[in-house]
């Protein structure tokens, strides 16, 4: 189990997932769901990435779309400079996890989507981006 400071991650992950409404359920034609429906389904379908890898995803989210690589909300700099800080203020002990390669999987009900959760100090910070086609 990953309970770093009392916290598990993977819970507070899944309870930020459910929080923003991008989990789904059996849909209408009788599908199953795609994304995880508790922490453990989440579980397995992140990867622990190092802190270098996981900077290097949360730019990539925030300053390209997950559809077609396209100008995203910040510039390449401006992410770097914010996900930077956010790095840095966590901490070079945060372990980090993200559902990017190796591991893959859809985490919400979305078409692209991209999780990267972090813990370290007892703090757990999750980032989501959505994207459609």
């Amino acid at each position: 189990m990953d309970v770093l400071d009392g916290v598990d991650v993977f819970d507070r992950a899944f309870a930020f997932l459910l929080e923003c409404a991008v989990v789904d359920s059996v849909s209408g034609s009788g599908c199953p769901p795609q994304a995880p429906q508790d922490a453990a389904q989440l579980r397995y379908r992140l990867s622990e990435l190092d802190q270098d890898a996981a900077l290097a995803v949360l730019v990539e989210t925030a300053s390209r779309t997950l559809a077609y690589g396209m100008k995203g909300r910040y510039s390449e700099s401006k992410a770097q400079e914010v996900f930077g800080r956010l790095v840095d203020l966590l901490g070079p002990e945060t372990r980090w996890w993200s559902n990017i390669d190796p591991a893959g999987g859809w985490v919400t009900r979305h078409t692209f989507d991209a999780l990267v959760a972090g813990t370290g100090g007892g703090i757990v910070v999750a980032v989501l981006a959505v994207d459609e086609d």
